[in-house]
């Protein structure tokens, strides 16, 4: 099995797209994994133009294309399920509209956050309980993945499924998928279109070279 290596191109944000194909193919790279919306933005990537126009899709995909390269993923990294309503709506129509986008243009995976909850349901701020003790911590995280997180990825999980995208989830301190344990814990409530985007520096900053993974 080939591997590609790929960039993420938030990097070259201030590049236009052509500039930063050049720059990626100059560089010997094969793949690219694009931002969509959310918070790696979308530099290069206009959702509702795209989704609207097959000629600008097959334009976009041409541009990919001509220059040996792939779209390895779109990314809308954001919190779908935080309690400030506002920034729920946002992130989901934007994972919402990448996973249509995904499944026009080929792209076999859609990267994000897991999310993360408030402490109950009239919370203004996400939570992230990380300790079991004391245990209003425990009943607070228990409320979150009962209440929130697995009845929402349940729902995107299947959602991405019928479209034939795959959702990869950072693991990625302050929220709630941050360890192997978490993502595996979340896979196992929603379905296997729920798998991991894998970046192994926050495993390091999270210390999981000296202590186990928390739940």
């Amino acid at each position: 099995m080939h591997m590609k290596l790929g960039v993420f191109t938030v990097l070259f944000s201030e590049k236009n797209l052509d500039e930063m194909l050049d720059y990626v193919q100059a560089s010997g790279l094969e793949a690219v994994e694009i931002g969509t919306g959310g918070n790696p933005g979308d530099a290069h990537c206009n959702l509702d133009e795209l989704l609207e126009s097959e000629d600008k899709r097959k334009a976009y995909l041409d541009k990919i294309h001509s220059r040996g390269l792939t779209i390895s993923a779109f990314s809308c990294h954001d919190n779908p399920v935080s309690p400030d309503k506002q920034v729920a709506d946002n992130a989901h129509e934007t994972f919402v509209k990448t996973v249509k986008l995904a499944e026009l243009m080929d792209v076999p995976v859609v990267n994000t956050f897991s999310g993360s909850p408030g402490a109950h349901e009239d919370s203004k701020y996400p939570h992230w309980p990380v300790t079991p003790w004391p245990t209003e911590y425990s009943d607070i995280l228990h409320w979150q993945w009962e209440n929130k997180l697995i009845p929402y990825w349940k729902e995107q999980g299947k959602f991405a499924k019928e479209h034939g995208v795959k959702i990869g989830l950072e693991l990625h301190a302050g929220f709630s998928v941050h360890t192997p344990y978490t993502m595996l814990k979340l896979r196992e409530a929603t379905n296997d279109a729920i798998g991991a985007n894998l970046d192994p520096s926050h495993l390091w900053w999270q210390g999981i070279d000296n202590c186990n993974s928390n739940g």
